[in-house]
């Protein structure tokens, strides 16, 4: 940073070239407070009626296509709607949807078909 001392930076450039890291302590404080922040207000966020429409037929291994003709919509929209899951959810493929939705949305899908 420009207000860091040359002897602070000297320091940074050896621990460098030793092959250590250098991470700005009060950067790193900082970051890691807000994420602090972030993760202990946040909330896993609330499925829509249509998403736990597709995740039940996701739960039934029925592919896109029969999950749109099952709830009348295009195959277009049945990915979109995955994609908000995937989103939502921090899941990559569908076996790690079902897995995340089981584990941190039990109650939510039980309760809401």
């Amino acid at each position: 940073m420009k207000h860091h001392s040359a002897a602070l930076l000297t320091r940074a450039i050896r621990d460098v070239v030793d092959g250590k890291v250098f991470l700005d302590q009060e950067l790193l404080q900082a970051a890691v407070a807000a994420k602090t922040r972030h993760t202990a207000h946040s909330r896993p966020e609330h499925f829509t009626q249509r998403e736990r429409q597709v995740l039940s037929f996701v739960f039934e291994g029925l592919a896109n296509k029969e999950i749109a003709e099952r709830i009348d919509v295009s195959e277009s929209s049945v990915k979109a709607t995955l994609q908000q899951l995937f989103a939502k959810t921090g899941a990559h493929n569908r076996a790690q949807l079902v897995r995340i939705a089981l584990e941190h949305h039990k109650n939510e899908l039980l309760f809401k078909t």
